[in-house]
């Protein structure tokens, strides 16, 4: 027997026992092991730290938009209410407590799933063991520093009607309460963000233009995701008229026409690896590696194509978003991962080849088990500050619980950190960024009524951080660095922001600013 011949048997061998292993339910506690210790030893990021703040507000009887304010509409923060209310309860923090409910959620949601699934193609129990493990690896590993993001929440909210998607194109028959079920949740990730919806239409509308039937569309589980947000479009007015007097316009005016250019979004963040994952698994599925063609045509099972059109509809409102920012890349990417493991697993003779090819081997699976890296896991495993040294640099000249207000574009310099502090944040938005991205786009601005309205909203801006610093009382003034020192109290409206103030520690550029002595 030769040695090549030798190898390809043990190569024969091993890969079943790899399958087992990796399909073992010893593998999933050890996926789930991973994920709780990650949230354990690391910190929940600045988004999720700022709207829990913002959640609090709210409970305590802050006025949303009013007396404390944002651009996103109010799933952000009513989403976190709950967790808020039950660690008062208990006497907790709310930051364990909101890993907890997403732990918990995504145990819902799975789980709903599996029930939505059993209508759908049969599989053997090492499929689906591969499968479960996978999904638990992409939804609860990999999101790192946006677990609990809007994001991360919205998909598992979402994950249900991809399901219910999936079984009904196969011609299964998912019973009305699951598709209910499914309709309501994908109606619930839509009321974060508009552009999710992206992630629901594109797979819909990809199945009914391959089935030429509308039936897809035109479903229970689609009137009772629109049910939901056309409740929660009324109750927002309702109850929230402030967002439509002011995060509306700041966000057609500011928040929207600020973004990075289209070079940057496309090669310096996580949308190429998204890219690159949704163009390999359409190479394979269309032409395929085998030698001849393993079968003509376009092979694609309806799992993996629902994943693929849904990390589609993601990756659209990453770029329609604009900012590159890491929460807005990660769902499209964990579901263009997860269309290649219902691909790779499929019995069609075009997978078997695709799976021992060149672009699974060199594509799919690095960018698979590179995912956490792309997302935060040093920083989360390392449990680094957003910014070194500025906790203890606070710590060191504050008092204990300090007020706190940040003279910053981003909301990272005062979030989590007032927080970790147990301190109190006496803004009304979690940083300057209006001002910021206004006096971006007045480099640019076409004409002059758009220059007129960038101008009020800078003025506003500023003029509302020195009313927060006089009315608040601030112990702590974080100060992003000199420059933006120099420029925010060169405008008119905020020339007296740090009178009373002195500059007490720094931590690298960040400067902090105590009251002075009288």
């Amino acid at each position: 027997m030769s040695l090549l011949t030798s190898r390809g048997m043990m190569v024969d061998k091993e890969a079943p026992r790899l399958a087992a292993v990796l399909a073992s339910p010893w593998t999933t506690l050890a996926l789930v092991a991973v994920a709780v210790v990650q949230q354990l030893v690391g910190h929940i990021d600045c988004d999720v730290s700022w709207f829990i703040t913002f959640a609090e507000k709210v409970v305590d009887g802050a006025v949303p938009y009013v007396d404390i304010t944002d651009p996103n509409p109010p799933a952000a923060f009513l989403m976190l209410i709950p967790a808020v209310k039950l660690a008062r309860a208990l006497g907790l923090a709310v930051e364990p407590v909101v890993v907890a409910l997403v732990f918990f959620a995504a145990f819902v949601s799975m789980a709903l799933c599996a029930a939505i699934f059993r209508a759908g193609a049969r599989r053997s129990r090492e499929d689906w063991g591969l499968l479960l493990n996978a999904a638990i690896f992409l939804l609860l590993v990999t999101p790192e520093i946006v677990f609990a993001e809007r994001e991360h929440v919205a998909l598992l909210a979402l994950a249900p009607m991809l399901a219910t998607l999936d079984v009904r194109a196969e011609g299964g028959r998912v019973a009305t309460p699951l598709r209910l079920l499914a309709g309501l949740g994908a109606g619930v990730a839509v009321c974060f963000k508009p552009f999710f919806v992206l992630a629901i239409i594109l797979p819909a509308v990809a199945l009914a233009l391959r089935e030429r039937t509308p039936r897809l569309l035109i479903s229970a589980e689609m009137f009772a995701a629109a049910a939901v947000c056309l409740l929660y479009a009324a109750m927002t007015l309702l109850f929230f008229p402030a967002y439509a007097h002011y995060a509306l316009p700041v966000i057609v005016d500011v928040y929207q026409p600020a973004r990075d250019a289209w070079f940057k979004l496309a090669l310096q963040t996580a949308a190429p690896f998204n890219i690159a994952a949704l163009l390999a698994l359409a190479v394979v599925s269309a032409r395929g590696f085998a030698h001849p063609p393993a079968a003509p045509g376009f092979v694609l099972p309806a799992a993996a194509r629902v994943c693929a059109f849904a990390s589609l509809g993601f990756l659209l409102g990453f770029f329609i978003q604009g900012k590159g920012w890491t929460n807005h890349a990660w769902p499209g990417l964990a579901l263009a991962l997860m269309a290649w493991c219902f691909f790779a697993l499929d019995p069609h003779p075009r997978a078997r080849a695709a799976r021992e090819g060149r672009v699974f081997k060199f594509v799919f699976v690095p960018i698979f088990f590179v995912a956490p890296a792309l997302f935060g896991a040093a920083p989360l495993l390392a449990n680094l500050e957003e910014h070194a040294g500025l906790r203890a640099a606070i710590a060191g000249v504050a008092p204990p619980r300090p007020r706190l207000i940040a003279m910053a574009r981003q909301l990272d310099f005062g979030h989590p950190v007032t927080r970790q502090l147990g301190g109190t944040w006496v803004g009304r938005p979690n940083a300057l960024w209006t001002a910021s991205f206004a006096a971006h786009l007045l480099r640019d601005a076409p004409d002059d009524a758009t220059r007129a309205r960038l101008e009020a909203w800078r003025r506003r801006d500023l003029a509302g951080f020195v009313e927060d610093v006089r009315e608040g009382r601030p112990d702590v003034i974080i100060v992003e660095d000199k420059g933006t020192r120099e420029w925010v109290l060169k405008q008119p409206e905020a020339a007296g922001a740090l009178d009373g103030y002195e500059k007490t520690a720094q931590a690298e550029e960040i400067e902090i600013w105590t009251r002075a002595p009288r």
